[in-house]
């Protein structure tokens, strides 16, 4: 994998307000030399300060240290974010969002996990009770969360009705929370009907969520 033709753009003179990488494992000609070198410089050169998006889903050439690094010690990125998907890495697990989420004050779309865990063999169960409470108390203008990992990776306990209230009731502004279809979606989509909120739960089989309505010119686009 070489890094050069990423670094040899003449960053000096560029400003980033919109990064989209997903997916990147697919188009290797483009983007697979975006590594932790790459992501680095930019961190560096503070070319990542007004982002308002970031799509780093499925670039399995970003190490997790990277990722706490941009996630956890830089403020001028996290302070202004509104949009962050970060999905297919089988190596994240809920206490990397658990620290992740408590600076992610303004976010208002979410995407994590990994679906399809049987493939990326994930030998262990992710709890997500925490998780929820993280976004409940650091994150108020939350309106879309998409949690990808499959019934069988999702952990809950009798106690996790408690920490859906508590996403429920903090987030007033959610209008989308996307699960995996199993035991968990049906008793968060019973919790949010019992609050006459019915159309907020959805399966990740029927939706998925976006980070594009983040983009400068959506409205002109979703016109055209």
């Amino acid at each position: 994998i070489q890094d050069g033709p990423m670094l040899a753009v003449d960053w000096s003179t560029t400003q980033l307000s919109e990064l989209d990488l997903s997916s990147t494992e697919l188009t290797v000609p483009f983007c697979d030399g975006f590594t932790d070198k790459v992501l680095n410089l930019l961190i560096d050169l503070g070319k990542l300060n007004g982002c308002r998006a970031l799509d780093l889903s499925n670039t399995v050439n970003l190490n997790i240290e990277t990722m706490y690094r941009l996630l956890l010690s830089s403020p001028d990125i996290t302070q202004r974010l509104e949009a962050l998907s970060y999905t297919g890495h089988a190596c994240i697990t809920e206490q990397f969002w658990i620290d992740a989420i408590r600076f992610l004050h303004k976010i208002k779309i979410l995407v994590m996990g990994t679906a399809h865990s049987w493939f990326r063999q994930i030998s262990r169960r992710i709890h997500i009770d925490q998780i929820l409470d993280a976004c409940a108390i650091h994150c108020p203008n939350l309106r879309r969360l998409e949690i990808q990992w499959d019934p069988e990776t999702v952990g809950f306990s009798s106690n996790s009705s408690k920490f859906i209230d508590h996403l429920r009731i903090r987030c007033t502004n959610l209008l989308s929370f996307v699960l995996s279809d199993g035991p968990y979606y049906e008793g968060t989509k019973a919790n949010f009907e019992r609050a006459e909120r019915s159309s907020v739960v959805r399966t990740t089989t029927m939706y998925q969520t976006s980070i594009i309505s983040t983009l400068s010119f959506y409205n002109e686009l979703r016109f055209n």
